[in-house]
């Protein structure tokens, strides 16, 4: 319910996971990533890795992704094989994450200022009935229209940097 309700809000947020069978019949550590394909239906957008070096990248892509797009992202990576693979990445130095959040300013600061404050209250959780509730969701297609452009701006980003 949590995910339904940060996606519904358009919460920027990343959840990174190592994917994993669910357990069932029978504990597996075997990634068939079934764990992610519960998600699909919450509203997050979701960045799957297939290499140590891809978590890296779309570590940093959904975080600039997310803010840049109102949109919260899952970021996974097969749970079994990429934690237990021991292979040279190419690390981030610290200003590059320094530029990233000189870059994102505005981003931050609208997400602060869109945050409960109880110098400005104001509602939310509130009731609708069915046509106010379903004009929401329909506005909030724009936001995922949009965010294929800010993931490839993402990219684009960390390219540059």
């Amino acid at each position: 319910p949590n995910m339904y309700k940060i996606a519904g809000e358009l919460i920027p947020c990343v959840m990174h996971v190592a994917a994993r069978a669910v357990a069932g019949q029978a504990l597996s550590i075997f990634g068939d990533q079934n764990d992610i394909q519960a998600v699909r239906s919450t509203g997050f957008a979701i960045l799957f890795g297939s290499s140590v070096q891809q978590a890296v990248d779309f570590a940093l892509a959904s975080h600039i992704a997310t803010l840049r797009s109102r949109v919260p992202f899952v970021h996974a990576f097969d749970g079994f094989r990429t934690s237990h693979e021991i292979q040279k990445i190419q690390a981030y130095p610290k200003e590059i994450f320094q530029k990233v959040v000189e870059l994102l300013a505005p981003e931050i600061d609208a997400h602060r200022a869109r945050g409960l404050n109880p110098n400005h209250p104001h509602a939310r959780g509130t009731a609708q009935c069915d046509d106010i509730y379903f004009q929401a969701v329909e506005a909030a297609n724009k936001y995922y229209l949009d965010v294929p452009h800010y993931v490839e701006e993402a990219f684009a980003w960390i390219e540059k940097l």
